[in-house]
C-alpha cells in the first residue's frame, strides 16, 4: 500500500529516498518495468528521440527477471539524475506500456503522477523473500523479482535490425555532402577511376572487419572503403543500384548506417556506447561490421596518375604519351556543358600576326593599355585584364583556374580539381599554362608578357636637329637723355575749356 507524499514531508518509510529541491520524492535510481523486451526497445527508441541516452548509460542496466509466478518481465534501471529526467523517463514508459518506480537499493516505490505530484511512500516495508532481488511497491500491490540474466546495452544496440525508410535513398544536398562507400575488392579500381573522372572528392582505403567469419570469404579478405563528398544524386542512384557497392551515411564520428535504412535507436544520443577505437558500419537488416578506427584513407589523386608531355606532340586531343598505370588516365579537351566563362586570352597563329598589327591602328588607347602580348613559337598569346574585352582574333581562351587557359567552350577531362591539375602540370604562381585547340599544352612565364601598346610600336628613327639663332643684330647701344624742364613744367601746356559751346544767338 502507498500513501501520498505531502509538501515538506521529511520522514519516509521507504529506505533511501528523499525529496529533491522541487519536493519530489526520489531515490538514487529509477526502475522501469516492461512486460516484454519489445517494450524496452520502444522506450529506448522514444527516449533517444527526445534526449541523450549518454547521461544515463554509465549506470543503465537491463535485466530479465522472474516473478514468483514464473512470469518473465524486463527491468531497466537508470540513474535518477533529477526529477526532470525521471519525468521524461516515466512519460515515455507510460507511452509504451511500462511502469516507473524510484528507490535506491532493493525497495522501489511508484514514481509520482497526476494524482500525487510529490510522489508516493510505502506504508509497510517487509524484508525480501529468499531468492528475491528487488521489490516494487505499487498503489495496491507489491511485487518481487529475481534477476535471471543481464542484457548489455551494446549487445542490444548491435542486434537490433535496421528499418527500411520509404524514399530514404533520395538524399538532400546537405545529406550527400559526406557519404561512405563500401566496395568489393574487384570493383575498387573501377570506382576510383569513375570518381576521378567525375571530379568527386574522395578518400579511399582497404578495411578488414573484426572477427570476420571463415565462411564469409568477402568479409575475410576485406573491402574498399571510400569517403566521398558532395556526390550528385545521379551518381548516388548508380552506386545504390550497382551490386557490390553499398552506400552509407555517417551519423556519428565512428558509425554509419546504410542509405535507405535507419537504426531504431538514435545513434547520436548513445555515442558513448560506440568505442572510439572502432568504426561501426550498420548494414540494412541486422549485419554490423566493426572496423579498426579511425579509418585510414588516402585521397584518390594520389592513386591516379596523369602523365602530360609539355614539349612533345601527340595525335588528336590526347596529351598522354606514356603508357598509363593500372588506374592512370590520360587528359584531353572535351566540350563543356557549363555556362561559358569570361574570355581572358587569345592564341593567334604566327601566320596571322599581321592581323594584330592592322587592328592596333583602330583600337582605342584604353584597350591597348589593357592587353598584354607575348610572341611564342606556338603563336601570339594575347591576355586581357578582366575588365577589358579581348580582341576577337585566333583561338579564344577562358580561365579554368588562375593561370590555366583552355579554349572557350572546352574543359579538361577527366574533371579533376584545378589544384590537382596544377600540381600535376607543375603549374604555379607567375606562370601561364595554355591548352591550345590542337597539340599539347605549353607554359610561359607571366613576366614574358609585355603591354600591347609598348610591344607593337616599331623602332622610330629620330634625327637630332641644330638650333638656329633668329635674333635681329643691334647697330649701337641705346642712350637715354634727360632734358631739364624747369620748376613749373606743366604750366606751359594749354588749358582745356570746360564750358560748353552755345548755339549762335544764345551768347
Amino acid at each position: 500500500m502507498l500513501e501520498h507524499v505531502a509538501v515538506g514531508q521529511s520522514r519516509f518509510m521507504t529506505p533511501g529516498v528523499a525529496p529533491d529541491p522541487r519536493g519530489v520524492l526520489l531515490g538514487r535510481f529509477g526502475l522501469l518495468v516492461f512486460p516484454t523486451l519489445e517494450g524496452v526497445v520502444s522506450w529506448l527508441r522514444v527516449y533517444s528521440a527526445e534526449a541523450s541516452l549518454d547521461e544515463l548509460l554509465p549506470s543503465l542496466t537491463i535485466a530479465r527477471a522472474r516473478t514468483p509466478l514464473r512470469s518473465q518481465e524486463f527491468l531497466v534501471r537508470i540513474p535518477a539524475i533529477s526529477s526532470y529526467t525521471m519525468d521524461r523517463a516515466a512519460r515515455c514508459a507510460r507511452l509504451v506500456g511500462g511502469a516507473t518506480f524510484t528507490g535506491t537499493s532493493k525497495h522501489f516505490v511508484r514514481y509520482r503522477d497526476e494524482r500525487s505530484p510529490y510522489g508516493y511512500d510505502a506504508v509497510d516495508i517487509h524484508a525480501l523473500p529468499a531468492g528475491a532481488d528487488v521489490m516494487v511497491h505499487g498503489e495496491d500491490y507489491t511485487q518481487t523479482y529475481t534477476h535471471e540474466a543481464a542484457i548489455a546495452f551494446e549487445t542490444l544496440l548491435f542486434r537490433l535490425s535496421r528499418r527500411r525508410v520509404p524514399g530514404g535513398d533520395r538524399l538532400a544536398a546537405e545529406d550527400r555532402a559526406d557519404l561512405l562507400l563500401v566496395v568489393e575488392r574487384g570493383l575498387g579500381d573501377g570506382v576510383v577511376r569513375y570518381l576521378w573522372r567525375n571530379r568527386v572528392r574522395a578518400q579511399v582505403g582497404i578495411a578488414m572487419p573484426r572477427g570476420a567469419s571463415a565462411f564469409d570469404a568477402a568479409r575475410e579478405r576485406g573491402y574498399w572503403v571510400a569517403r566521398v563528398q558532395d556526390v550528385p544524386q545521379r551518381i548516388l542512384d548508380l552506386f545504390i543500384a550497382t551490386p557490390g557497392i553499398a552506400v552509407f551515411r555517417p551519423v556519428t564520428p565512428n558509425a554509419a548506417v546504410e542509405v535507405g535504412y535507419r537504426h531504431v535507436i538514435d545513434l547520436t544520443s548513445c555515442a558513448s556506447a560506440l568505442a572510439g577505437d572502432a568504426y561501426y558500419v550498420f548494414w540494412g537488416g541486422d549485419r554490423v561490421d566493426t572496423l579498426d578506427g579511425p579509418l585510414q584513407l588516402t585521397p584518390i589523386e594520389h592513386l591516379t596518375r596523369i602523365d602530360v608531355d609539355l614539349d612533345g606532340r601527340s595525335d588528336g586531343d590526347t596529351f598522354q604519351v606514356d603508357a598509363p598505370d593500372i588506374i592512370g588516365v590520360s587528359i584531353r579537351l572535351a566540350a563543356s556543358v557549363a555556362p561559358p566563362r569570361h574570355v581572358v586570352g587569345a592564341l593567334v597563329p604566327l601566320e596571322r600576326a599581321a592581323w594584330v598589327k592592322k587592328l592596333v591602328y583602330v583600337l582605342p588607347q584604353p584597350v591597348l593599355r589593357g592587353h598584354r602580348v607575348a610572341v611564342t613559337d606556338r603563336g601570339v598569346l594575347l591576355v586581357a585584364h578582366e575588365d577589358i574585352d579581348l580582341i576577337p582574333l585566333g583561338q579564344l581562351l577562358s580561365e579554368l583556374a588562375p593561370g590555366l587557359l583552355v579554349p572557350l567552350g572546352m574543359e579538361i577531362a577527366p574533371r579533376v580539381a584545378p589544384d590537382v591539375l596544377a600540381r600535376t602540370l607543375g603549374h604555379g604562381a607567375g606562370m601561364l599554362t595554355v591548352f591550345p585547340g590542337d597539340g599539347p599544352p605549353f607554359q610561359i612565364a607571366d613576366s614574358a608578357l609585355q603591354p600591347l601598346e609598348r610591344r607593337t610600336l616599331a623602332k622610330v628613327e629620330v634625327v637630332e636637329a641644330t638650333a638656329i639663332d633668329t635674333a635681329v643684330p643691334r647697330s649701337s647701344d641705346p642712350e637715354v637723355v634727360n632734358d631739364p624742364i624747369g620748376r613749373f613744367a606743366l604750366w606751359g601746356r594749354p588749358r582745356r575749356s570746360r564750358r560748353k559751346a552755345l548755339p549762335p544767338g544764345d551768347e
